[in-house]
């Protein structure tokens, strides 16, 4: 059998988690349209009758400005040194620019480099020739391919050229296994993520979640308590809202994607609590497990 890991590096927004999530054939990160939802390293897990890709999504690399910032960036950076190939992910329907410049300037790749132009869809054919030079000449030894992940095109690319390179070597997880992370990470993600989905400025990036408990009742049912954390009395108010309005909409929002992705009726409660400045303290950071220390 081969097997490897692939480490899938970009700027914010590109399109890796929902890669993953399309190859993977399941939700093991959280997506959004809003740059830097990927806080933590996550292992998505293919196995087929020939090999295991073990894809490692790691968070947009960005100039930072916080502590949260610089630990994302390290996470992404490190992740290179276990691959046995790296996909850098490059939103098609973006020009080259000075993040994209940032990005290169920073990466040190020593495996075999697949350059996957994601958004396809959104590109124009002279902008994609365009975008395929300026990598060719920065990257000349790098395989290009065009896909887009939201439409499921060419993602069996992406896998059979992988697998071409990829050694021979143990199967690390269990074939049934889809994810390294546990269904504690995926609680607190998702609500996250429908807390980026239902708001707006600075809240999505402000919060951090917690899960407080969670408890089996019997076979089909489970308690969730999950604490939402925050940097500012207003942050606060305004995700609490009007009557409660909005932290409700968010944990029945929540609630039904949680039943649906662990076949459970779940009870949940959900409590907002202000911690000021944790994004940018780092004994806060490694408490909600965003940090380099695996």
């Amino acid at each position: 059998m081969k097997s490897g890991f692939i480490s899938i590096v970009g700027r914010p927004n590109v399109g890796k988690s929902t890669i993953i999530n399309a190859i993977v054939g399941t939700k093991v990160a959280i997506t959004t349209s809003k740059p830097q939802t990927t806080r933590n390293i996550i292992r998505g897990i293919l196995t087929t009758a020939e090999a295991q890709l073990i894809f490692i999504d790691t968070p947009g690399i960005h100039k930072p400005y916080l502590q949260i910032g610089n630990e994302m960036n390290k996470m992404a950076y490190h992740s290179l040194r276990e691959a046995e190939a790296t996909i850098l992910v490059v939103d098609a329907g973006q020009s080259f620019g000075p993040g994209d410049q940032f990005l290169i300037d920073n990466l040190t790749i020593r495996s075999p480099l697949f350059i996957v132009f994601n958004k396809i869809d959104l590109a124009t054919f002279a902008s994609m020739e365009k975008l395929k030079s300026i990598y060719k000449e920065k990257y000349p030894a790098a395989h290009q391919i065009e896909v887009s992940a939201i439409r499921n095109v060419n993602l069996d690319v992406i896998v059979a050229e992988i697998i071409k390179i990829l050694p021979e070597g143990p199967q690390y997880f269990p074939s049934n296994m889809t994810s390294d992370r546990g269904d504690d990470f995926l609680i607190s993600e998702v609500i996250r993520e429908r807390i980026m989905l239902l708001t707006r400025q600075e809240i999505p990036h402000s919060v951090a979640v917690n899960l407080v408990k969670k408890e089996l009742i019997g076979d089909d049912k489970m308690d969730v308590v999950a604490d939402i954390i925050v940097e500012k009395d207003s942050q606060k108010g305004i995700l609490i809202g009007k009557g409660g309005r909005l932290i409700r909409q968010i944990r029945l929002d929540a609630t039904k994607q949680l039943e649906h992705l662990l076949h459970k009726t779940i009870r949940m409660e959900l409590f907002v609590r202000v911690k000021e400045n944790w994004r940018d303290d780092l004994k806060s950071l490694k408490s909600f497990g965003i940090n380099d220390e695996e």
